[in-house]
């Protein structure tokens, strides 16, 4: 390699590695103006706090004497599955099952996948998928 090429490859390297600093930089910023901005909220929180103590204690509410109970989570307490919905194999309210009822609304029912028969004239004879299991 020349000088100039190692030269150019050397100032490419860099100038890779300086906007990868920089790319590094924003995000350490981003990260650190997220946690500030929590501090706040978590502040402002404690306030709101301290401040609903004094005022309830102030009136001469009884909150102190009444137990605590968590609050109950939001949604479905169970962790939603990944993957396709089972099938309902029970019948509907009406007395059809799912495919039925599709048909009813107009849908077409899934197709069906038919294993091919070989065509060599020299191949064992296939029967058809119906002779077999009966």
């Amino acid at each position: 390699m020349t000088l100039l090429k190692k030269t150019q490859q050397y100032k490419l390297l860099v100038e890779k590695m300086y906007n990868r600093c920089q790319q590094i930089q924003a995000e350490n910023e981003r990260s650190v103006m997220r946690v500030n901005g929590i501090k706040k909220i978590l502040r402002r929180r404690t306030y709101d706090v301290e401040l609903l103590k004094r005022r309830l204690d102030k009136h001469g509410d009884n909150w102190r004497s009444v137990p605590m109970v968590p609050p109950q989570p939001k949604g479905k307490p169970e962790q939603k599955r990944r993957g396709p919905k089972p099938k309902n194999k029970q019948p509907n309210a009406d007395g059809t099952h799912e495919s039925e009822a599709q048909q009813m609304l107009g849908r077409k029912p899934r197709k069906q996948r038919v294993k091919k028969q070989s065509t060599d004239v020299n191949a064992r004879t296939v029967m058809p998928q119906q002779q077999l299991f009966t």
